[in-house]
């Protein structure tokens, strides 16, 4: 089993260009969580595809816009999450939750003889939510966002039932192309070179996987724990998500969760900065518990280690990532370097390559 994409798609600008408006735009992504967005005028602000967006709370109900003022182009909320009205901080203007601008200081000032201020409505985006997780795209193609998940939808469901409160929140910028690391997480192959004292201290046995269209989901049982794992497993009898071992989703593109035991939940989304550089924002929260007393008791015991091997695991990853990219870019193309070989712990980098490569709707050259 061969990869697919060519290496050079992996650091080319232009492919860059095309992927911020196919996958990023025009698919279903992940901005943020419902959590976020609770109250009246909550927001989330986030660049997606090259484009400044937010997502706010109009008296219940969600909506999502270009976060770009059309009077004179400044971004509206400045912060990545919040509260406020949907005011410009440059001149003032102030938008309804339709995007119009409803307060524009000093109108008589402005010549609006052909043009209204109607005609200035911000562009609205379309979103949607699955559980606690709230996603945006771009234009209307009919497909709706149960219809892209498929199969992911009702364990994003589930996911979302089981997160308990947040233990830790973690940003790094990694200079590797955004689907080095996508392709990173996909890969039980690298856990016991890479991982020996973090992941690969719990195993993986009878490992298995499968794919709905763009996403995939991996399973595996542990192997024979020590006593202190145990000891946690136990104390979590009650959590609301029971698994023996290892999950790991990925909804395409840019969002993975996983989960071990169903003790802690880890969140991890991917922004492409560049061709060649992505941040990585880690989120974890510790698995509910039917008992809130006992859900507290064992979050005080527990949360620290949850957070410090999400953090031990991506420190790990972090360089090997960077690495192949380095090799990637630095490979002499008239050499034989046009495919790596996958193993079988590696398929799922290949059912990651084959939506990806319709999607672009570009035939890797045979040169």
């Amino acid at each position: 089993m061969k990869t697919l994409v060519p290496i050079s798609w992996y650091s080319d600008p232009e492919i860059f260009k095309k992927e911020q408006i196919v996958l990023f735009q025009n698919l279903w992504n992940f901005v943020g969580l419902t959590t976020d967005l609770e109250n009246h005028n909550d927001y989330i602000a986030k660049d997606l595809g090259g484009q400044a967006i937010f997502v706010q709370n109009f008296r219940g109900e969600l909506r999502a816009f270009d976060n770009i003022c059309s009077h004179r182009f400044s971004k509206i909320h400045q912060e990545e999450k919040g509260n406020g009205p949907v005011r410009c901080p440059y001149h003032g203007w102030i938008y309804d939750s339709a995007g119009i601008p409803i307060n524009i200081p000093l109108q008589s000032r402005f010549d609006f003889s052909d043009c209204t201020p109607e005609s200035f409505q911000l562009k609205q985006w379309l979103v949607d939510t699955c559980g606690s997780f709230v996603f945006v795209k771009k234009n209307d193609d009919g497909l709706t966002l149960k219809e892209y998940l498929g199969g992911m939808y009702s364990r994003l469901l589930d996911f979302s039932e089981s997160m308990g409160e947040k233990v830790d929140c973690q940003e790094m910028i990694i200079k590797a192309n955004w689907k080095i690391i996508v392709e990173n997480t996909l890969d039980s192959y690298h856990i016991w070179d890479v991982h020996p004292n973090s992941l690969g201290k719990y195993g993986a046995v009878d490992g298995y996987y499968w794919n709905d269209d763009f996403h995939s989901t991996y399973l595996s049982k542990a192997k024979k724990l020590d006593a202190k794992v145990r000891k946690f497993t136990t104390a979590f009898a009650d959590r609301k998500l029971k698994i023996d071992g290892y999950q790991h989703y990925l909804i395409f593109p840019l969002l993975t969760l996983s989960t071990l035991f169903g003790m802690s939940l880890n969140m991890h989304v991917f922004t492409p900065l560049s061709s060649t550089e992505t941040k990585v924002t880690n989120y974890t929260f510790m698995g509910k518990l039917d008992n809130a007393s006992l859900e507290k008791i064992l979050f005080d015991m527990s949360s620290k280690a949850s957070a410090n091997l999400v953090t031990q695991v991506w420190d790990e990853d972090k360089p090997v990532c960077e690495s192949v990219q380095l090799g990637m870019v630095s490979i002499d193309n008239s050499r034989d370097y046009k495919q790596g070989i996958l193993s079988s712990d590696e398929r799922r980098l290949h059912t990651f390559q084959q939506p990806y490569l319709k999607l672009m709707n570009l035939v890797p050259s045979a040169a």
